[in-house]
């Protein structure tokens, strides 16, 4: 009888990871007005070693953060380029494309492509739609850049990859694991959008978007359940400054500067967060 009930909880779980990928928690946020910029997310999945990486290969060097992912031993879920452009992923339930075998093909991941070589939304505007992108998706992508645009890359009703960009004279832009082709038609339920729109719409003065602010925004949105919010990121696309909160450990950041990540690096480099988290708690008790 044990092994009946250990089975079909195995079956369950493995029903649910297949086939309901929004179950995977990522809420992404662009927040901006004139003086800031900021670009926050939760990266949430089952528990794994998660990565700080920093590439050089490039026209523009990059700091990414990473995971393995499925088959993948190494995904690179969200990053930022020396220019302040930036991007992260909510996963979705597979979608259908219309393939275009005349466009360029991927051969690698598009995303990390185009980080090294583009430093604004419009650009990746001109270049994305230029590949083929397949015969199904099971993502969508946000961009943002350091004036503030911001752009969510998914598949669109007919099929077709397009785009939803920040509305002018809105100060924000959201996405969760659903696709934000959804929204006008009401045709989608999500906690963590409705509770990060809530607190979002409620910005009165420059004054009120900070970086405490936005956190408080991704402690309220994180999972602690069989999805787990592993780390939170916010950056600061103007000052090219990350805040990393590693384990949702939202009181204690983590802050990277970007510039002198990519100065330190001669051409790769990839440290695993706990080791970054533990080598800064270890400094601290040698200062005390």
């Amino acid at each position: 009888m044990k092994i009946i009930v250990k089975l079909t909880i195995f079956v369950f779980l493995f029903i649910s990871v297949i086939f309901i990928p929004s179950a995977i928690a990522c809420t992404i946020i662009t927040a901006s007005n004139s003086e800031t910029v900021l670009f926050a997310g939760n990266q949430d999945q089952t528990p794994v070693d998660s990565y700080l990486v920093v590439d050089k290969v490039g026209t523009f060097g990059v700091v990414y953060f990473a995971t393995p992912w499925m088959s993948n031993p190494l995904v690179m879920m969200k990053g930022i380029n020396e220019m302040g452009l930036s991007y992260d992923g909510n996963w979705l339930s597979k979608e259908k494309l219309n393939s275009h075998p005349e466009r360029k093909p991927q051969y690698e991941w598009a995303i990390t492509k185009l980080m090294k070589e583009v430093s604004t939304v419009e650009e990746v505007l001109s270049v994305i739609f230029t590949y083929d992108w397949g015969s199904s998706i099971s993502y969508q992508i946000h961009f943002a850049d350091k004036s503030g645009d911001a752009v969510i890359i998914h598949a669109g009703t007919d099929g077709e990859l397009t785009y939803s960009r920040k509305a002018k004279g809105i100060d924000y832009l959201i996405s969760t694991n659903f696709n934000v082709a959804k929204l006008d038609k009401g045709d989608w339920s999500c906690w963590r959008y409705s509770t990060a729109e809530k607190m979002l719409s409620k910005i009165d003065t420059e004054n009120d978007l900070t970086v405490n602010f936005m956190t408080s925004v991704l402690n309220a949105t994180h999972q602690n359940e069989m999805w787990k919010t592993i780390f939170s990121t916010i950056y600061d696309l103007k000052k090219l400054r990350i805040y990393l909160f590693y384990n949702h450990q939202f009181d204690n950041p983590y802050i990277i500067d970007v510039k002198e990540e990519l100065a330190k690096t001669d051409v790769y480099r990839k440290v695993s967060l706990k080791d970054l988290i533990s080598n800064r708690n270890m400094n601290k008790e040698k200062n005390k």
